[in-house]
């Protein structure tokens, strides 16, 4: 008895998965052409209460830190040209 090689279950599975991958891609494809829309935007930017809060306690404490550091070069400003040793001293205020 002849046994008949044939590779057509070999040769669909192969059609099968290539035509996914085009479907696929295709698909991609015209999800990334397409121009955003506003339900896009809006589902991206979703701002919880306690982030802003944070966001911006980080902010007032930045600030207050470079209120600081330049309250610190002003004062080194006012004496250029004072020696090392009789420099302004830069004192710490104390932190809240």
């Amino acid at each position: 008895m002849q046994r008949r090689h044939s590779p057509s279950i070999l040769l669909y599975s192969f059609g099968l998965a290539l035509a996914l991958s085009l479907v696929f891609n295709g698909f991609l494809l015209h999800e990334k052409s397409r121009p955003p829309r506003l339900a896009d935007y809006d589902a991206g930017s979703t701002v919880h209460p306690v982030d802003l809060l944070v966001w911006q306690q980080q902010l007032s404490d930045c600030k207050r830190a470079n209120e600081h550091k330049d309250s610190l070069i002003h004062q080194l400003e006012q004496a250029p040209n004072a020696p090392p040793q009789q420099m302004v001293s830069a004192q710490r205020q104390p932190s809240d």
